[in-house]
């Protein structure tokens, strides 16, 4: 049978058309999120979809006072002020943060797109030209289509009456002083009138499209190493790379996009039939349910997780108009009447959770781990179970296996820990200075992670190769 070859343009068009089927599919599922969580009801569709689209590659929100508010049907001190020159009550929030979801729905179609031919072509091997062309047009097109993602998400989102109401240490109930509706509403000049303040919000463009060419980058690497039915022009230390590396990397891969599927898809099915609250919390499980897991293997390996909130407090000392209106709250001198006090929440405390949550993760950890060696260790050749270290004796094997597997996993779960990380603010201005505010954050210790995935990867993997050793399975079948 002729083996029909394909020119450079078509390999690069067939790339760029790989980024697009990405970027469709993560747009798709970016509404149906936002669809399933109502956030329809409080700004665009389109524009907070497209938002959320440039999020999953580390593009960062950020939030300001919707300017095209008209500010004559405003009460409060917003129509007193007019908002004019700085002098008026206004809003500014920012959000940094990646839904996981998104990220990875994106990342196995673009790998099935991209290689799809490559896996056609079972009679003859792409060469590195070819690849190297189909690898330039998906990171070309990853890094304007996402740029133009980004560009494309702006628009104005209104305020819940829930966060509007909540915050009394911004502006809390003032219903005894002759508030009609107390809170940010009042402040803000939605107290009265029956509608919410709005926020204009944009992505940033530029770490849209450098984390759309890492993302690629990371993708296109890691489904060359892990990919079975891929014919790939390596050779030399790449061929032994891919073929001592490629199982471990294959076998965490794998069982995460399973662990991450499985309650994404069974939760997203029942709250789009149930609909309501169920709806809702499918919705946050689309979008989330990876980041959660992220939290939940790093816990179980000994990686530290804080939740942080810490109100902001006002700026009014450099300036007169910004002291004395925070002199009205109270003796506190908060606009609400009393400062609020900061609150840390680490995720292995008693409060939280405590002793039985960790224990819990780190089992369920160690027992996916050892899953992943023992599948890992089957499918690695033996020619290619010696280790680093300078030792041939008899556990040579599976101290090599201990090896490979330990530096997958702490660079997989500290690559977790870093993603899974988010953080916001939100903050009140008038008379050009700082009123108050508030910053959230869910952190986790990378370092530790790297560290404590390291040391019990290597244990898994070398547990692993020998449970492979004793059934007398280990090698390709």
């Amino acid at each position: 049978m002729p083996i029909r070859l394909i020119g450079t343009w078509q390999n690069a068009l067939e790339g760029v058309a790989a980024v697009l089927c990405a970027v469709v599919a993560m747009a798709a599922v970016s509404a149906l999120a936002l669809a399933l969580l109502d956030a329809g009801s409080f700004g665009s569709l389109w524009s907070l979809s497209m938002a959320l689209t440039a999020m999953a590659v580390g593009g960062s929100v950020s939030a300001g006072s919707d300017a095209s508010a008209d500010t004559g049907s405003m009460g409060g001190l917003a129509s007193l002020l007019g908002g004019g020159g700085g002098m008026g009550p206004s809003m500014s929030g920012a959000a940094d943060a990646v839904p996981l979801g998104v990220t990875l729905v994106g990342a196995v179609v673009l790998w099935i797109a991209f290689s799809r031919r490559l896996r056609q072509g079972q009679q003859r091997r792409f060469t590195a030209g070819e690849l190297a062309v189909r690898a330039a047009g998906a990171g070309s097109a990853a890094l304007v289509t996402f740029m133009i993602v980004a560009g494309l998400a702006k628009g104005s989102a209104s305020m819940p009456t829930s966060a509007m109401t909540g915050m009394g240490g911004i502006g809390g109930d003032r219903s005894a002083e002759g508030f009609s509706g107390g809170g940010l509403g009042d402040l803000m000049g939605g107290g009265g009138t029956g509608t919410q303040p709005a926020m204009s919000y944009h992505v940033n463009a530029g770490w849209a499209g450098l984390g759309a060419l890492l993302w690629v980058a990371v993708v296109l690497g890691a489904g060359c190493l892990i990919s079975r039915r891929v014919r790939l022009p390596v050779g030399g230390a790449l061929n032994g790379l891919r073929a001592g590396w490629g199982p471990s990397l294959s076998a965490v891969v794998r069982t995460t996009l399973v662990l991450a599927a499985v309650p994404l898809v069974a939760l997203t099915i029942v709250g789009t039939v149930v609909g309501g609250r169920a709806g809702s919390a499918a919705g946050a499980v689309l979008l989330v349910a990876p980041n959660a897991l992220a939290v939940f293997l790093t816990l179980g390996v000994g990686s530290s997780w804080t939740v942080a909130v810490h109100p902001v407090q006002s700026d009014g000392g450099s300036n007169p108009l910004a002291a004395l209106m925070g002199g009205m709250g109270g003796a506190d001198g908060g606009m609400g009447g009393g400062r609020q006090p900061d609150r840390t929440e680490h995720l292995r405390s008693l409060s939280a959770g405590g002793w039985p949550l960790w224990l819990a993760a780190l089992a369920v950890t160690c027992l996916i781990l050892l899953a992943c060696a023992y599948r890992a260790a089957r499918a690695t050749p033996p020619a290619r179970t010696l280790p680093l270290l300078p030792y041939r004796g008899p556990l040579s094997g599976h101290l090599a296996m201990a090896e490979r597997f330990g530096a997958v996993t702490a660079v997989g779960l500290g690559l977790a820990a870093w993603l899974a990380g988010a953080s916001g603010n939100f903050g009140v201005g008038m008379f050009g200075s700082r009123m108050g505010g508030m910053e959230a954050e869910l952190s986790g210790s990378v370092f530790r992670t790297v560290v404590f995935g390291l040391l019990v990867g290597g244990l898994a993997g070398f547990a692993g190769s020998l449970l492979a050793g004793v059934r007398g399975i280990r090698g390709p079948r």
